[in-house]
């Protein structure tokens, strides 16, 4: 019998709910086994999308997205720094799109196209240095039957889990248009940022390296997919398999939180003030977006970035540089992360 949520129901608790029962299912305890498979047999692993879809059915909801509109109508709790609403609120909760993935990709095979062997990760790079990396490197070529318009697609050869790496201009309008599209094709289902990022504390450093577990919705995309909420949360679990395969491969990481806006030049004092004491780390462009589209669509996303800049300490005098990462070092380590062999 399902369990009615209370009349000020606190998401965050549900937010834990769903990550406790994960790691009851991810150390083999059988009853949240039998919780996240709904019945159905799965081959794969769990994820955090089943924890959510098991906490949303034990209060009556067929989806985390009904169970999440619910709860954030009921409580209207909102302070301090959140993500803005669409213009018509009803449209992360009931609003079908007029226009869709499974459309777009019904019009490309009917004129013809095909899609090829489909990935099970996607790494999306916005830095042009890493198409040129990937160029060189014999375990990839060039997909061009995959790649977004303006981004250029990289996938593995040989045995094993197809993985890809699109690379992209900043901004990410076309990064979530492929996770629309890989979910429509029953394609990739975890999805990864590599990109830099800037210092918004006084105690994050210029290269260091943070895997992203949650990010401050400022973004501009977010708020389309879920209610409004301050943080877009990764799949923990995902992030910290990324974090391990970072630090086995001798590249330092650690987890963090991040600040999505959608241009480079209006983070005011302000702001950085006020985030910096909720505990977030650093400011980029992009994952907000793809934590909370991975979110609604019910795959597994999360980040990792280097920390190029900092927007509260001085800059470096000459000869003084900081040390930075190997980015060779960090695409490797971030591909097994996501499933390549190690």
């Amino acid at each position: 019998m399902a369990t009615p949520l209370p009349s000020q129901p606190d998401l965050a608790q549900l937010k834990r709910l769903a990550k406790e029962l994960l790691r009851s299912a991810r150390a083999g305890d059988e009853s949240a086994l039998r919780r996240l498979r709904h019945g159905q047999r799965q081959v794969r692993p769990p994820v955090l999308a089943d924890a959510h879809r098991a906490i949303a059915n034990g209060h009556g909801y067929r989806s985390w997205l009904e169970l999440r509109s619910a709860a954030t109508e009921r409580s209207r709790q909102l302070v301090g720094a959140t993500a803005s609403a669409p213009v018509f609120r009803t449209k992360t909760a009931s609003d079908p799109s007029l226009f869709t993935a499974s459309a777009f990709l019904e019009r490309a095979a009917a004129s013809g196209w095909e899609p090829g062997p489909l990935p099970s990760s996607i790494i999306f790079a916005f830095h042009g240095m890493y198409a040129n990396l990937l160029a060189e490197d014999a375990r990839f070529e060039r997909n061009d039957l995959l790649a977004p318009s303006n981004a250029t697609m990289f996938t593995t050869v040989g045995p094993g889990p197809i993985i890809g790496v699109t690379c992209l201009s900043p901004g990410a309008t076309a990064m979530i248009g492929q996770v629309e599209n890989q979910v429509a094709l029953l394609g990739a289902d975890r999805f990864a940022i590599l990109g830099s990022a800037g210092a918004i504390r006084s105690d994050v450093a210029v290269g260091e390296v943070i895997v992203i577990e949650r990010a401050v919705r400022d973004d501009g995309i977010s708020q389309h997919y879920l209610p409004a909420e301050t943080f877009a949360e990764a799949d923990l679990a995902f992030a910290e398999d990324v974090g391990r395969a970072l630090n086995r491969r001798g590249v330092q990481a650690r987890l963090g939180s991040t600040w999505t806006v959608p241009t480079p030049y209006r983070s005011t004092e302000h702001e950085v003030t006020a985030l910096a004491a909720l505990g977030v780390d650093v400011v980029e462009c992009e994952i907000a977006s793809l934590l909370a589209v991975a979110e609604a669509l019910g795959v597994a996303a999360t980040a990792c970035v280097t920390v190029t800049s900092s927007l509260v300490n001085p800059s470096p005098g000459p000869g003084a540089a900081p040390t930075m990462p190997d980015p060779k070092a960090v695409l490797d380590a971030l591909l097994v992360g996501v499933g390549m062999s190690d």
